[in-house]
């Protein structure tokens, strides 16, 4: 299945978000928060949430500065 990380195109074969995030390291950070398609997944929906065949994810990271 593909599916779009920050607009990098990549191949994964898990079906649930949490899968994905523990694979890339970062389902355990704190800061940050995401969507796929456009549409916010809270924190507490991520080990049941099922990704799709092109589904776009958008992680935004919090910085702390000024």
């Amino acid at each position: 299945m593909q599916i779009y990380l920050n607009e990098k195109p990549i191949t994964v074969s898990e079906t649930s978000l949490y899968s994905l995030l523990k694979k890339e390291g970062i389902e355990s950070k704190q800061g940050i928060a995401l969507a796929v398609n456009d549409q916010v997944i809270p924190r507490t929906k991520w080990d049941s949430f099922q990704l799709q065949d092109q589904d776009a994810i958008v992680l935004i990271t919090v910085t702390h500065g000024g």
